[in-house]
């Protein structure tokens, strides 16, 4: 191959699928991120990358890849903002940011990649009655591409999360077929032999212990393993370490909520009127996290309270479940910086399934065609 693997991600976010495909090889020439927080984190961390903070559907692609030389581009990835198809909450099919699935379908029509990456709630496929994956699946035959569709569980690769995602990978009728990545972590079955899957202990346990209102600037320990060893990198200083300053109330309750317990074992004084079953609910130290939301560090959401210490997880806990580099930078408060977090998509799941289209790429080594002849 005599071109560069050069990539543009619509939906961008924090930039989270980005450090995956950069991880395998590709660089992100450019980039879509309507939300201003999300944005400048992700232009403070990828200054190679042309950043457009603007809404999707005022842009020409043709006209930016023209004023960037027009580049042949190997990959386009990203999924479109998950809440009109999300199982959690209303399910509008009028929902407007559902037609963001048709700016998506534009994009590839303006950039014709060679490959591309679709990925969403995990839910997708049967959201509406199937009708706008239905939507997807017709868009990319219409416009020259074979593709793959599953579900992918973060904590299959390496990620001390429960996280799935939806995700379509689609190539050029022309071009190898891409399969999806095989799991690397879980329970072993004959002779495939699996790693087992990280827990939060092995994420975070290099992390020194926080009371109410409290913050950390160095580390505990040394990296006790290779998950940790790989995001802290070359950091000496500790970020984004940091707990909430909580009221009487909520030190009683956080103090009362036993290992993996839930607000089901508090007094009846100290439960809301109204709760769901994972309110006040803490983590279990040997095993993956449940998938984390943009409000983990508020115990009355989602299950989120430190295993051992009474507090919810801090911003940098919440980073290392996602996979975020300890030197990656989020820009805007404590609450945007965990809601970029929360809405990521984990950098592992763009580093595997690239490095599937990578070996897809290699097969074409074995013949004459240039990746720029395949881009005529």
């Amino acid at each position: 191959m005599t071109q560069p693997l050069l990539a543009v991600e619509l939906f961008a976010g924090a930039g989270g699928l980005s450090i995956g495909l950069e991880s395998a090889g590709f660089r992100i020439l450019l980039a879509n991120e309507l939300e201003k927080d999300f944005a400048a984190t992700f232009a403070h961390n990828h200054p190679q990358s042309k950043v457009l903070c603007q809404d999707i559907k005022t842009i020409d692609f043709r006209q930016e890849l023209k004023a960037l030389g027009q580049p042949a581009i190997t990959l386009l990835s990203g999924g479109p903002p998950c809440q009109g198809f999300s199982t959690v909450g209303a399910k509008k099919q009028n929902d407007p940011r559902n037609s963001l699935l048709y700016e998506y379908l534009r994009a590839v029509a303006e950039i014709r990649p060679l490959y591309l990456i679709f990925e969403n709630v995990a839910g997708f496929a049967r959201m509406y009655e199937g009708q706008a994956y239905r939507a997807l699946q017709q868009g990319l035959r219409d416009l020259g591409y074979n593709f793959v569709s599953g579900i992918l569980e973060a904590s299959d690769y390496g990620l001390p999360q429960k996280r799935q995602r939806s995700i379509t990978v689609g190539w050029q009728k022309h071009l190898p077929a891409v399969n999806l990545p095989l799991p690397t972590h879980g329970d072993s079955a004959g002779l495939f032999q699996l790693k087992p899957r990280r827990t939060l202990t092995e994420a975070i346990s290099d992390l020194p212990p926080l009371t109410s209102n409290d913050s950390a600037d160095s580390y505990a320990l040394p990296a006790q393993n290779t998950y940790q060893a790989s995001l802290r990198g070359n950091c000496q200083a500790l970020t984004e370490h940091n707990s909430a300053n909580y009221g009487e109330k909520m030190q009683q309750i956080l103090a009362l909520v036993p290992p993996g317990g839930t607000v089901d074992d508090l007094p009846a004084r100290l439960r809301p009127k109204a709760y769901f079953s994972n309110t006040y609910a803490r983590l279990w130290a040997d095993r993956p996290t449940p998938t984390i939301t943009r409000n983990f560090g508020t115990p009355s959401s989602s299950r989120c309270i430190h295993p051992t210490q009474n507090r919810a997880l801090s911003t940098r806990e919440g980073a290392r479940l996602q996979g975020f580099p300890d030197s990656y930078h989020f820009v805007g408060s404590k609450i945007s910086k965990n809601l970029q977090i929360g809405n990521a998509v984990p950098p592992i799941f763009g580093f595997v399934i690239a490095k599937e289209i990578v070996a897809a790429l290699d097969k074409l080594t074995a013949t004459p065609i240039h990746l720029e002849e395949i881009h005529a």
